[in-house]
């Protein structure tokens, strides 16, 4: 019995490792900021001042560059210019390369 516990244990810990955790869905409100070219962020207010959401999946469509975000339509959402964001908030264990205060896999993008 006790080696059937401990291999359920190791078998839900390694799901959540690969998957993260999801904390529900979220409308973020701000302003676009670009990191490295590849990492962009959405500053939105938060609890102390502004809280920065990485936008890790993007919608069908849109592409970043150096200069923000290229919509499907060709135009562009510019860094520094306000946009409205929804999607699923996660956390992402051991993925750092672009990571914020938080993590968006974006749905909608307006």
């Amino acid at each position: 019995m006790r080696r059937l516990r401990l291999a359920a244990c190791v078998a839900i810990c390694a799901t959540l490792l690969v998957s993260g955790c999801d904390s529900g869905t979220a409308t973020i409100a701000g302003t676009l900021e670009v990191g490295n070219g590849a990492c962009v962020w959405v500053r939105g207010p938060g609890a102390n001042g502004t809280d920065l959401y990485w936008l890790r999946h993007l919608p069908s469509g849109y592409d970043t560059d150096e200069h923000g975000l290229g919509k499907p339509d060709g135009s562009h959402i510019r860094i520094g210019d306000s946009l409205t964001v929804s999607g699923a908030l996660s956390w992402v264990p051991f993925e750092r390369n672009c990571d914020g205060t938080h993590t968006l896999d974006v749905t909608a993008i307006k």
